[in-house]
């Protein structure tokens, strides 16, 4: 593919597919380090359709933060769930850190279509497409999903 699309991809997708590593890294760092390897094997790949690009880009950025994620569970470093355990003195802070271990204590395959759908605001059809279920099978992910995320965070909130 040529720099100039994939520039041009980077500018418009960057941040949901940074966001989409999020989501299985649990850290900032690693999650930019997956998206950004992920927009590098799109410069390595033949052209394609505008259309496959960001279900490509999503599928191999999560891969890539799957795998990040096994490696560092083995290596001598800080969990995120440690790291937000940790006591906050801020309301606001203690709210977040709820939300952020309900999403993480959530099966993996609920938690890209939630973010897609919740977060980037994406409709289930939209969903479907981009990590290439069908749409029922989405929709069924996206209403389990919710109802799971609910009763996470009020048992992480008591």
């Amino acid at each position: 593919m040529e720099k100039n699309e994939v520039g041009q991809y980077y500018a418009e997708y960057a941040d949901t597919v940074m966001r989409a590593a999020w989501h299985y890294t649990g850290g900032i760092h690693s999650a930019q380090d997956c998206a950004q390897e992920a927009f590098l094997r799109l410069l390595r790949e033949e052209p394609m359709p505008e259309s496959k690009v960001l279900p490509w880009l999503l599928r191999t950025a999560v891969n890539l933060a799957k795998d990040c994620h096994r490696r560092s569970s083995s290596g001598k470093t800080v969990s995120l769930e440690e790291a937000i355990d940790k006591p906050a003195d801020d309301d606001g802070l203690l709210a977040e850190r709820a939300a952020q271990r309900a999403i993480l204590s959530l099966p993996e395959k609920y938690r890209l279509a939630l973010f897609l759908h919740l977060v980037q605001g994406y409709t289930t059809e939209q969903t479907a497409k981009l990590t290439g279920k069908r749409p029922n099978t989405t929709g069924s992910l996206i209403r389990r999903g919710k109802k799971l995320l609910a009763a996470a965070y009020e048992k992480e909130c008591v």
